[in-house]
């Protein structure tokens, strides 16, 4: 039956492959062939939750002007929105980068939309919960150009260290006039390889 060879053929795409294997399952059931597909499934299945892990995350590369070498981004965009108020209504979400450059070093960059993050010198708290771990307090840094939209978290190396392993990461940040914001991100998959330059 050809609707079997293509749930056994690994040219075609698992998702093609496992819509095909349910419709066999379906449409001749009782057949030996709908048997195979149907024992063949649970494998399929795991192939496409394998295949989607860490497809929130987008890797990016550039080449610095001054240095003529690459910076390396990975971003994710957290999974629960926020709605601030008034100039910063609208419904928005919290952005997390670690990023390699050349030239500053490793970074850590927590992102808001529009608002502003709480972060002074003398005070700028920022609280990070890896999975069901224990929230770690870090002392936030402004940026340069004094944006109110972005923190950075002195914390690259243990960033780097947790997530390969992580699912789940919260980070809370005071925003002015909003009080303390939790945000949540998915970031299972992380690729830690693609922040570095392939050999």
């Amino acid at each position: 039956m050809e609707l079997l060879q293509r749930v056994e053929d690994p040219n075609v795409s698992t998702a093609g492959r496992i819509a095909t294997a349910q419709a066999l399952v379906r449409n001749y059931s009782g057949s030996a062939q709908a048997a195979k597909a149907a024992a063949l499934l649970p494998k399929l299945q795991a192939e496409q939750a394998e295949e989607e892990k860490g497809k929130q995350w987008k890797y990016d590369s550039y080449e610095d002007s001054m240095s003529g070498k690459q910076v390396f981004t990975a971003t994710v965009n957290s999974t629960n929105s926020f709605q601030f108020d008034f100039p910063y209504q609208g419904i928005q979400h919290a952005r997390l980068t670690l990023r390699r450059h050349p030239r500053w070093g490793n970074d850590v960059i927590f992102a808001i939309e529009k608002g502003q993050i709480l972060c002074h010198t003398y005070n700028c708290r920022i609280r990070v919960r890896f999975d069901d771990a224990p929230a770690q307090t870090f002392t936030g840094n402004e940026p340069e150009d004094n944006s109110s939209e972005l923190v950075f978290i002195p914390a690259y190396s243990t960033f780097a260290k947790k997530l390969p392993q992580a699912k789940r990461v919260r980070i809370e940040v005071a925003i002015f006039q909003q009080g303390n914001i939790i945000a949540d991100f998915d970031v299972s998959g992380f690729k830690p390889e693609k922040l570095q330059a392939s050999k």
